[in-house]
């Protein structure tokens, strides 16, 4: 009864034996396999973090291209800056200089266009100087055609007359002022001739008054005749 009884306890104790031995083969089996997942999770970790640490990598490098390319696009943005301001103070410059110009050529026409002007007066009077003087010469022509003709009985008389024409005639060519030396300028303001020794003494005594009428003249009103 009692070698039973063991031999029953011996085979229980057996089985359990064995239950517990599957059951600790079954834990390994699972642990093993739960160790190689964790390996292999841990190695995707390792692959994905060193990915990581690449991709971190080439991002600091073309962060830092990005900066250093920023500070060179600042620089050359300055630059410019300075250079564009430069350009526009140099263009406001030309623009003063231009309007200077303008006016300056502006004043220069108004002036050419007034010398113009008095020099057609000039010439008008020059023409007129020459037509008088051809009157001159045709009648002392005439009185010395006049003179031939004339008698001994009245060729004194007829003398006499005819040099007080010659001297009236002369006395229209000589200055007004000095009544010796002939009309060599002409002042454009009023068109009176005179030689020019009178009408430079009257300039140096500051005299610059027309001696015929009275106008006032300067020094460029006064132009050089030939008649």
């Amino acid at each position: 009864m009692c070698t039973s009884m063991v031999t029953a306890a011996a085979l229980g104790l057996g089985g359990l034996l064995v239950s517990d031995s599957v059951k600790t083969k079954q834990a390994s089996a699972s642990l093993l396999s739960e160790k190689h997942l964790l390996q292999k999770q841990l190695h995707q970790v390792n692959s994905s973090l060193e990915s990581s640490k690449q991709k971190l990598s080439r991002g600091e490098e073309q962060m830092k291209a990005y900066v250093a390319q920023a500070i060179k696009t600042s620089s050359e943005n300055r630059h410019h800056a300075i250079t564009i301001e430069k350009t526009l103070l140099e263009v406001s410059d030309a623009e003063k200089e231009l309007k200077w110009l303008r006016s300056a050529v502006g004043s220069s026409e108004k002036e050419y266009e007034q010398n113009q002007k008095k020099i057609a007066e000039l010439r008008t009077e020059l023409e007129r100087e020459r037509s008088e003087k051809r009157k001159l010469e045709e009648a002392y022509e005439e009185v010395k055609n006049e003179v031939m003709e004339l008698t001994s009985e009245n060729e004194e008389a007829t003398i006499q007359k005819l040099q007080d024409e010659i001297k009236d005639s002369k006395a229209i060519l000589k200055c007004g002022v000095c009544f010796d030396r002939p009309k060599e300028v002409v002042i454009t303001k009023c068109f009176h001739l005179f030689c020019s020794t009178c009408i430079q003494r009257n300039l140096e005594l500051r005299h610059r008054k027309c001696p015929g009428c009275g106008t006032p003249f300067g020094q460029n009103d006064v132009r050089e005749v030939k008649i």
